[in-house]
Order: C-alpha cells, then structure tokens, then sequence
C-alpha cells in the first residue's frame, strides 16, 4: 500500500520520519509546530527519486526528488505547514497526502533562492482533486531530474506542461487574469453604485476594455496548452 504510487522499486525508501524532526531542523515556531502535532498522524519518507534510483541524468537545478507520503488528521491542513518544509530543505519535494481513505498530491512549484544554502521560493502551490488509492496516478517522464520534475508539475497542475518556460508562463498570464477579474468587479459594483449616467457609461466602458483584455489572455492560456497537446500526441 505504500508505493500507491507505482514507482520503481529501486526508488522506495519506506521509512518513518519522526515530526520532531522537523521541529529540531527547520525553523518552526509555536503555532505552526502545533499544526504538526494537531493536524498530521505521521510521515513517512516514501521514495527517493535520484540518478542513481531512477537511471536518469542529475538536472541543471533538480538534483534529487523526495516524495512524502503524509497521513493527516483532518482533511484540511494550512499550506503552510507544507511551505515551510518546501522552502528549508535542500531538495525538490513532492508530497503525497492521505486522509482517512482518500489521496491527493501536492507539489510547491519552486525555484532556488541560493543553491549554496539552500534556501527556496514557492512560485505556486499545485494539487490534485482529493481521490482513492486506485485513480492516483502520476507518470515519471524525463532524460533528467529537471525534466521529471517539470513533468510532475505538469501533471499536477493540469497545465500539461512538461519545461519551466510554458508553466510560468500561464502561471504569470493565470496572475494578471486574476488581478483583471478583481478590477472588472471592483468596477462593476462602481456602476451599481454611481448615480449619474455619464460615469457609470465611462465605468462600463472600462470594464468592456479589461473583459476583452481577459479574453485575450485566456485564449493565450489556451493557445500554450494546445500547443502542448499537439507536441505530445506526435
């Protein structure tokens, strides 16, 4: 049951990891080391996703791969409990979280803040839909560690995106459609709320100009993963 996964055997290492170890280790306060205690049941070291697991090259900016199989007791943990993890241990992390009899998998997008200490920045949290052991699926693709790593996020995040260039790419357009959306509400309660005719058409007007500014970047979105798909079915 634990390699629910099906990764290759050479990669399982199996073994418990103690939660005080990470309050020995990282730097956690008072709240979010009662999080460990109060939300998670346990921790185990899943695999170790490496060259010399996995018969792949060492990547550029990924060099080994931990997978965290991580029991909770409630279905909701903060995200922080896992960015702290993510951002303090030298390595690229992918954690997969059980509750009760249901899987999800999470992967903190990130890139190095300084390699030499080891420090990271989360670029975008990416999980899965909440499902049973069975549908938990996740595919090892990639001549190196980069590449696998890339894929995974592809995978999890649902872009299909398999280099660095296309996810933050519709990382940064998904951001500025976000920030658009706001605007255009912010501007629509405007107009409920003015009186005088000329504004609200001046408030409508600008509203109509972001609306078709979110068209295009959503079609650019869709443009990327299209690309993808025709990239992949060949």
């Amino acid at each position: 049951m634990h390699n629910m996964l099906r990764l290759p055997e050479a990669t399982l290492v199996n073994k418990p990891v103690s939660k005080t170890t990470f309050y020995r280790h990282l730097d956690v306060n008072a709240r979010l080391k009662a999080r460990f205690v109060e939300d998670i049941d346990r921790i185990l070291w899943l695999a170790k996703l490496a060259p010399s697991t996995l018969h792949v090259e060492d990547g550029k900016t990924v060099h080994e791969i931990t997978v965290f199989h991580v029991t909770l007791k409630c279905e909701d943990v903060p995200d922080d409990v896992f960015l702290t993890i993510d951002k303090q241990m030298p390595r690229h992390i992918l954690f997969v979280l059980q509750f009760e009899e249901r899987y999800r998998l999470l992967l903190n997008y990130k890139e190095w803040i300084d390699e030499s200490k080891g420090t990271f920045r989360i670029i975008r949290s990416f999980r899965t839909t909440w499902t049973d052991c069975e549908a938990l699926q996740l595919t090892i693709e990639g001549a190196n560690l980069d590449q696998v790593y890339e894929s995974f996020a592809g995978q999890i995040s649902g872009f299909g995106t398999t280099n660095a260039a296309d996810t933050k790419r519709i990382i940064e357009l998904q951001q500025q459609l976000a920030q658009k959306q706001q605007t255009v509400e912010v501007l629509q309660k405007k107009v409920r709320a003015e009186k005088q005719f000329n504004r609200q058409m001046q408030l409508n007007a600008e509203a109509r100009n972001l609306k078709r500014e979110l068209e295009m970047l959503q079609r650019e979105i869709d443009k990327i993963k299209h690309t993808i798909n025709n990239n992949q079915t060949f």
